[in-house]
């Protein structure tokens, strides 16, 4: 219900058995009616000029949260918190849940119950450039018994330690026979980042393991991935390490792989009626505190969302269409209402479609940004560090990255093109000179190398350096691979069938 009264836009009204009024604002914050204004009487809901009269005991809601939503170099070492207008109960890992993107659900301790301001302390370090996703579930409680009205999931990055974003090609690691994706982590638990590898010319991932400094080996390869194209890492069981999903274009299907904690990755599930997958991400949709997956199902230029039970099953919720050559994948909060929605790039439609999330993982259409020719690649970012989370573009048609700005609403507008970028077809974002905004690194097929691009903090991207000798170069990832603080990068060479280490120079 939409309650409103003058220059006030309630998303919910409650009504105390004492006749206290409040009014439900943005981001679950809840202000009492007479802190905004005490002279109306009345007020209109659903412009049928209904009063509430329910005795509803008042849900909490959120004041406050560090770091701040899309923080772009949050420390490595602070804790987490959020607090409240009620004293709030002790949180609990299936109330209060953290993932790292290079980690999983991270394990730590729980401070604050019967205040307003709970905290999370986490037992280690978060990974330099790592994202970390928060969510309060409708499980935290006031000490009232009333929980959150709704979910309120957010993300930020975590701080580098440096590097002057010169990167040197210091390892190719040959036999990855048409490596088509990568998924960095700690796969195997020894603290340092690890990478997944899909090989679609194999119909296999590879495995390989990070000796600390930054040499990697093969590990292990998992076969029966039929056309393996994309990769996605995350903790889909809640038990601390990194699991795999594969989505496989020639089986037309989703394989779930679970990690035993030391990087042994076993088939847990299929997920099949993808037709021709090509791209993966993982959020947590609904606020349950799990992470689900969305499909980029190019064939059908269609994407399906896939929720999590919290063990790792997941079941196909919802079929959205009309997203022609569905590619690539961001996600974030776009318009500040506290879940993640969805970006979507379509190659053959040369558009992003943005999907705005209910909180409950029902998406629907929202703006559709046009004249991206080829839109092959897509990334988020608060490249202007304003709070709100903006959007870059890998336009393979145009040999162009455009920017798009975020009013911080959801409407997204061209701001720059950064042309040069020759069939630009991977996006990854970074700080790789650790000033603390967030970089860029493109994959350019045609030109088999990669540009790394500068950003100045308000957005304006220049060329900071670029690395050659990359054959039909297809995808990248982000990772400290030798310990030092910096942020290094991974590079998958499809032309030449490996896998270049790019490392970050001091």
């Amino acid at each position: 219900m939409v309650c409103s009264i003058p220059s006030v836009k309630c998303e919910r009204l409650y009504e105390t058995a004492d006749r206290e009024r409040w009014c439900r604002l943005k981001q679950v914050r809840w202000i009492h009616i007479a802190a905004i204004c005490s002279v109306f009487g009345v007020w209109a809901c659903n412009g049928a000029g209904e009063e509430s009269s329910s005795s509803t005991v008042q849900p909490p809601g959120v004041v406050s949260i560090s770091p701040l939503a899309n923080e772009s170099a949050a420390s490595a070492v602070n804790a987490v918190s959020a607090t409240f207008d009620k004293n709030m109960n002790s949180a609990s890992t299936g109330s209060f849940t953290i993932y790292g993107s290079q980690t999983g659900k991270i394990s730590g301790t729980y401070a604050g119950g019967g205040t307003t301001s709970l905290s999370f302390d986490p037992s280690g370090n978060f990974k330099p450039g790592e994202e970390i996703e928060v969510t309060l579930t409708q499980s935290l409680t006031a000490t009232s018994g009333a929980g959150l009205d709704q979910p309120y999931v957010y993300r930020f990055w975590v701080e580098t330690g440096g590097g002057t974003g010169v990167f040197l090609d210091e390892q190719t690691v040959p036999g990855q026979v048409g490596a088509r994706a990568l998924a960095a982590g700690d796969l195997d638990g020894d603290g340092d980042m690890d990478l997944a590898v899909a090989n679609f010319g194999a119909n296999s991932v590879r495995i390989l393991k990070n000796d600390g400094t930054g040499n990697f080996s093969v590990y292990s390869t998992i076969a029966g991935q039929l056309g393996a194209t994309a990769l996605v890492a995350g903790d889909w069981d809640g038990d601390g390490d990194l699991d795999l999903a594969v989505a496989n274009f020639d089986a037309n299907s989703v394989t779930i792989l679970k990690n035993n904690g030391s990087g042994v990755f076993t088939f847990a599930g299929t997920i099949p009626g993808q037709t021709g997958p090509k791209a993966l991400a993982a959020g947590d949709w609904d606020g349950d505190g799990d992470l689900d997956l969305a499909v980029a199902n190019f064939g059908s230029n269609s994407i399906t969302i896939l929720k999590n039970d919290g063990t790792g099953i997941f079941t196909a919720f919802r079929t959205l269409s009309g997203f022609n050559g569905a590619s690539a994948f961001a996600s974030g909060d776009w318009d500040d209402d506290g879940d993640l929605d969805l970006a979507v790039a379509n190659f053959g439609a040369n558009t992003v479609s943005i999907l705005e999330n209910d909180g409950t993982g029902i998406f629907s259409a929202g703006l559709t940004v046009s004249g991206l020719v080829g839109a092959r690649a897509l990334i988020a970012g608060d490249w202007d560090n304003d709070g709100a989370l903006d959007l870059a573009v890998g336009n393979f048609g145009a040999n162009t990255v455009v920017i798009l700005k975020n009013d911080g609403s959801g409407t997204f507008t061209p701001s720059s093109t950064i042309a040069g970028q020759v069939d630009a077809i991977g996006l990854v974002a970074g700080d790789w000179d650790g000033d603390g905004n967030l970089d860029l690194a493109v994959a350019n097929f045609a030109t088999n190398s990669v540009a790394i691009l500068r950003n100045n903090g308000t957005g304006s991207f220049s060329s900071l350096s670029a690395i050659a000798g990359q054959i039909g170069i297809s995808a990248l990832a982000a990772g400290d691979w030798g310990g030092d603080g910096n942020l290094d990068l991974a590079a998958a060479d499809n032309g030449s069938d490996s896998v270049h280490i790019l490392k970050n120079q001091p």
